[in-house]
């Protein structure tokens, strides 16, 4: 859905307009991502103690943020017999 959002990007929009190829959607994805940690760099500097402020925010990230275990490198599961069959030792002596 976001990647769709992405088509109404006001510089995506431009690029379309001017018959130029669109951006990426990853490059969009990235100067977004940019764009909102420079407004929160602004918005904290604003603060009469940011160093406070920002320790709190690195609180509520710990809280809000947690970090999930992967189940693509297969840590913990049961991957049976790893021994060579009778057939592939047939063929390798072969």
């Amino acid at each position: 859905m976001f990647d769709h959002c992405l088509l109404l990007h006001p510089e995506q929009i431009a690029r379309i307009e001017s018959k130029l190829p669109a951006y990426t959607v990853g490059s969009l994805q990235r100067k977004s991502q940019m764009d909102v940690l420079l407004e929160f760099i602004t918005s904290l500097l604003e603060f009469p103690d940011p160093g406070d402020k920002l320790k709190e925010l690195g609180e509520l990230i710990k809280d809000v943020f947690q970090l999930m275990p992967s189940g693509k490198h297969m840590i913990g599961r049961d991957l049976g017999r790893l021994g060579p069959t009778a057939s592939l030792k047939y063929c390798s002596a072969g």
